[in-house]
């Protein structure tokens, strides 16, 4: 095997294992994302002959307080965003909320925080003061009111915080997932499949504008969840930026931003003359980049998360170099490589793309087992609905991969038949490539979703906390009192 294969070969194997290590030196608590809210003192629904001033919040988990926000709804309609938040004398999974003065009617509280994998949870707690409200001699924060609606003895059910579309951010994921699968794609076809692949103009003029689209998306990615901490528009939450990094996706899009500005430096402008300092220079913040991925998404955030971040890395390594590659082989390399060298190529890509199947197989049955706790969960939840559609997508495209092994193993041997075969062969693999597009797409999906994992039987919830994750939240009204 050639050393300029060698090397980045021994390069993800150290990488891996670094990463490895850094996922089982973390605190075990940050790895747990899905928060719930257990109980509150008063408690919701409660009927309160003096009013409280205070409200003390027990979550599941550890609650960032960066990244919580509290909205009061008093018995007039005005909205109050509150402040003072502490922890309690529990711990960090408990809040201290101070209230204003309160007059006698409903009351809302909505609270709103975003977990560590960057998902925005939320929910509310109500109840009723039945007498005048109690002095309060200690001071309160400043709170900012706005009038909410009002229809008799009911209350405004919206939080009120701007919440950015599903479909918004299932684009942004598909754009960063296509970009950074170009990137690696590129880098790994040319260092086991193609050599002259970096440097074909037209692959690195991908690779140039793809390492800028992966910066440029990172950092809408870090506004949307700095959007949701604040609870306004993206582009209203640059003050919110600091708050955003406290979270894992937060300082994945952070981090990536880095990588991928980095690379482009190092690639374009760096002038590398020594192969093994350039594979030294490219496969690290390559492999890095993979990572951002698995702490912004399940991976870090659930069960298991040493397990869940090498699998993550492994997992769409193997996507990146077998879809990226089709895209390569498809449009570059048959039409425009002669038989001498086309040939070896694409039998070398055939060896990649058969290791990366056994990979995805591989690490797709750990990650089912890690979020969604066993196959028979599957259709429990969207989650496992999307996983389930991309297994079939999957076995679709194997079907073809399995077609174009045959292929290539036993046609593009005879160099009178060669010229007629490639043009089937490009076929199928353009429809090979359109396929894998539909797995990103559904892949980008899977990230939006709690799997069933995430949902823990038997402890107790709040029948209004509701995990919104990617889009607005209606809550159902609750009965007038």
């Amino acid at each position: 095997m050639p050393r300029t294969i060698l090397r980045p070969l021994a390069l993800l194997i150290l990488t891996i294992g670094a990463v490895l290590a850094t996922a089982l030196a973390l605190p075990a608590g940050i790895a747990s994302a899905h928060n719930t809210l257990l109980s509150s003192d008063p408690a919701d629904g409660a009927a309160l002959s003096v009013a409280p001033s205070q409200i003390t919040w027990m979550f599941d988990k550890a609650v960032p307080l960066e990244t919580m926000t509290v909205t009061l709804i008093d018995a007039a309609g005005a909205r109050s965003e509150l402040s003072g938040s502490t922890h309690g004398a529990a711990g960090d999974s408990q809040v201290v909320t101070p209230l204003p003065p309160l007059q006698p009617g409903p009351v809302s509280v909505r609270w709103r925080l975003v977990g560590a994998d960057g998902h925005p949870i939320t929910g509310r707690v109500d109840f009723t003061i039945t007498a005048s409200a109690v002095v309060v001699t200690t001071p309160l924060p400043t709170t900012e009111t706005t009038p909410a609606a009002v229809d008799g003895s009911s209350i405004d059910q919206s939080d009120g915080s701007y919440s950015t579309s599903s479909l918004a951010r299932w684009v942004l994921r598909y754009a960063s997932y296509l970009a950074i699968m170009a990137i690696v794609g590129v880098l790994l076809t040319s260092a086991y499949v193609w050599a002259g692949a970096g440097n074909h103009t037209m692959l690195q003029r991908i690779l140039s504008r793809s390492l800028i689209a992966t910066a440029a998306l990172g950092f809408v990615q870090l506004l949307v969840v700095a959007s949701d901490v604040s609870g306004k528009a993206p582009w209203s939450s640059f003050g919110s930026i600091d708050a955003a990094t406290t979270t894992d996706a937060g300082m994945a899009f952070a981090i990536r931003i880095v990588l991928a500005l980095s690379m482009w430096l190092v690639l374009f402008h760096a002038r590398i003359v020594h192969s093994e300092i350039y594979w030294t220079a490219v496969t690290l913040p390559g492999l890095a980049l993979l990572g951002t991925w698995a702490f912004a998404g399940h991976a870090r955030s659930m069960r298991w998360p040493a397990v869940g971040v090498v699998t993550d890395v492994a997992h769409h390594a193997a996507a990146a170099a077998w879809i990226a590659g089709l895209a390569i082989v498809g449009w570059v390399l048959i039409p425009k490589t002669p038989p001498d060298a086309l040939v070896p190529a694409v039998r070398r890509f055939s060896r990649v793309a058969a290791i990366s199947v056994a990979v995805l197989v591989g690490t797709g049955l750990v990650q089912t087992v890690r979020l969604d706790g066993s196959p028979l969960n599957l259709l429990d939840g969207d989650h496992g609905r999307y996983l389930f559609a991309k297994v079939v997508v999957l076995a679709v495209m194997l079907g073809i991969a399995n077609a174009n092994r045959r292929r290539v193993e036993h046609r593009l041997a005879d160099p009178t038949t060669l010229e007629r075969d490639l043009g089937g062969l490009r076929r199928a693999v353009v429809t090979e490539f359109a396929i894998g597009l539909v797995i990103v797409g559904i892949t980008a999906a899977m990230v939006v979703s709690p799997p069933s994992a995430g949902t823990e039987t038997g402890a107790p919830t709040n029948a209004n906390s509701v995990h919104i994750l990617h889009n607005v939240v209606t809550i159902p009204e609750r009965p007038t009192r």
